[in-house]
């Protein structure tokens, strides 16, 4: 009876002891962060520190790379002087090459690194503009009448003869372009045949008060024989009796 009976101790130390489960390691965790079945969250947060640092630092070098590329590629395009494109009749190089804004795109091209094509465009777009500001020759010619190229003829002649080349040029390019600018130079030659002074287009003169007519006697051509302008007498004397009456 003594052999069976059994301690409680005995009873324990024959169950074998359950064993803990191990954790298997994710598919997606690298094994060199798998330690002792958890993931090591600090050696991971360090690895992906320095591949963000890495990253981002190669694409930068890459940017700045293909933006150098881009920059020299663009540049053998730029030619060392640009050319004007063919022209539409009616407007020539000289009339282009004149004015202040061909100076202004020729240096706006060179500073932008644009090539001929881009240069090309933009002097078109000038022409396009110069022309949509001349006047429609034709109409302007059916207007006159059927003499008009006679009529032209000899505005141009008289103008020639009494204005000097830079203002006969201005003339030619304002009001001899249009149909009322040549009226109206027809009748500033008949003016002219006729001796019609241009006093009397203009505006009559102010109404002279008592202080006027006394400063304009203190003048020595009122009042001094060696100056004396019976022009000028008349005009004060006739002031002072439309002031006294």
């Amino acid at each position: 009876m003594a052999e069976e009976q059994v301690t409680e101790q005995e009873v324990l130390e024959e169950v074998p002891a359950e064993e803990t489960p191990v954790a298997e390691r994710p598919e997606h965790i690298p094994e060199k962060f798998w330690k002792e079945g958890n993931v090591d969250v600090d050696e991971m947060a360090k690895s992906y520190v320095q591949l963000e640092s890495y990253v981002g630092g190669k694409e930068d070098a890459l940017r700045e790379k293909l933006i150098e590329e881009l920059a020299n590629e663009h540049a053998e395009t730029v030619p060392e002087n640009y050319e004007l494109p063919k022209l539409p009749e009616g407007i020539t190089e000289e009339m282009v090459q004149e004015n202040p804004m061909y100076s202004w795109w020729q240096e706006t091209a060179k500073t932008n690194g644009m090539n001929q094509e881009e240069y090309e465009a933009g002097i078109n777009a000038y022409v396009e503009m110069m022309q949509s500001q001349q006047p429609n020759l034709e109409k302007e010619m059916e207007a006159l009448g059927e003499n008009a190229n006679s009529r032209i003829d000899a505005v141009n002649a008289w103008a020639s003869k009494n204005f000097p080349p830079e203002e006969y040029e201005a003339i030619q390019y304002s009001l001899g372009t249009s149909a009322s600018g040549i009226q109206a130079l027809e009748r500033i030659m008949e003016m002219n045949k006729t001796g019609v002074r241009s006093e009397q287009f203009t505006q009559p003169e102010k109404q002279l008060t008592m202080a006027d007519a006394r400063a304009m006697m203190q003048d020595k051509r009122y009042y001094d024989p060696r100056y004396r302008d019976d022009a000028y007498v008349a005009k004060v004397d006739a002031a002072f009796r439309m002031l006294t009456k």
